[in-house]
């Protein structure tokens, strides 16, 4: 299996993180949209030029970070990072839709910030993208628990999720946690960050 993209992209780093918890062999090929030829890679593989793009053993090219994981539990030669079904299953879904929301609008804050020129700049739009960012935060830290992960012992794909929006967040934004404004949700990708191999992919 071969993944495209680079773990500054908090999506590629979760199908990542989500493979190394699944135990599977995996190639990370770190394309970045920047760079004219990794471009060039990526489209002979997805002519949409998505990160992350993931080709299966069988040939076959997904796109898009949940049908990625979604195909992963469903294939999980372990254990899945999402329930089958149920209260726990909905729950799961939920913490990784608000995570995604936050993490979305992230993305559009640092492209904003990093990649307008500065004259084109909108102030008022960046100032609603960091309100949708801190507000995903804000939800998250609520539901953060005290002690081990929001999937119990073990991590869940919420867990990674959430996660790889913390380690994003001060790299791309580190003005929205000045006076460490979510503890629990801090401590909590600290914990993932713990296990085995999974700091290492935290994006430098």
């Amino acid at each position: 299996m071969i993944v495209y993209g680079r773990n500054l992209s908090p999506f590629v780093r979760r199908v990542v993180m989500w493979l190394m918890l699944q135990q599977r062999a995996f190639e990370q090929r770190a394309v970045a949209m920047t760079e004219a030829a990794d471009r060039e890679t990526l489209r002979a593989v997805n002519p949409v030029m998505r990160v992350p793009t993931v080709v299966c053993d069988d040939g076959a090219v997904l796109t898009e970070c949940a049908a990625i994981c979604d195909w992963l539990d469903e294939t999980a030669p372990a254990h899945r990072l999402v329930p089958a079904s149920g209260a726990a299953r909905r729950d799961c879904l939920s913490r990784i839709a608000i995570v995604s929301a936050a993490t979305d609008k992230g993305v559009a804050l640092f492209y904003e910030a990093a990649r307008r020129p500065e004259a084109f700049r909108w102030a008022d739009w960046m100032q609603h993208l960091t309100g949708q960012v801190t507000g995903g935060m804000g939800q998250l830290e609520a539901l953060a628990p005290a002690e081990g992960f929001f999937g119990g012992d073990r991590p869940d794909g919420s867990d990674l999720a959430a996660t790889c929006l913390m380690d994003f967040v001060p790299v791309t934004s580190p003005h929205l946690l000045e006076g460490a404004p979510y503890p629990a949700l801090a401590a909590l990708a600290g914990r993932v960050n713990a296990l085995p191999g999974l700091g290492e992919t935290r994006p430098r």
